[in-house]
């Protein structure tokens, strides 16, 4: 391996306890910023598990894997990502001592799954859901060669 597929990504303790969904190992970006919002950005290349799945067949997985209850989801939605069909997920958080609320993309690209969270303290939640609107408006997907 060289350039950057040489690089092995470490996950800072303090986003460890944050991780629910993503693979710690797929993980490309997890970024703590104002009042304790939470960016993660993860891949997860299909494996014997996901191999077949669907996008609404990887959602249920990953909402079975986080244990997201119908109780706990406020909302979920069908959007378009980066020119891919995806599903947007907003749901309670209980893994922190004060209630938090997620927005969760997914997407498929090729033979990966894409997920892209954002988390923050419920009393934040408008305001760092702007912030993360705005943040998505500026990325840019290029595929995994």
């Amino acid at each position: 391996m060289t350039g950057i597929d040489s690089i092995q990504p470490e996950v800072d303790e303090q986003a460890q306890d944050y991780i629910s969904i993503e693979d710690e190992k797929n993980i490309r970006l997890a970024l703590k910023y104002f009042n304790y919002t939470m960016l993660f950005i993860a891949d997860e290349p299909e494996n014997q598990q996901t191999q077949n799945f669907t996008l609404k067949q990887y959602v249920d997985f990953v909402k079975k894997k986080a244990a997201i209850s119908n109780d706990d989801i406020l909302d979920e939605k069908q959007i378009s990502v980066f020119g891919h069909d995806a599903v947007q997920l907003t749901y309670k958080n209980h893994l922190d001592w004060n209630s938090r609320i997620d927005t969760l993309i997914v997407f498929k690209s090729d033979s990966q799954f894409y997920t892209i969270r954002n988390s923050s303290y419920t009393e934040t939640y408008k305001s760092s859901l702007e912030n993360f609107q705005q943040l998505m408006e500026t990325m840019k997907f290029n595929e995994k060669q």
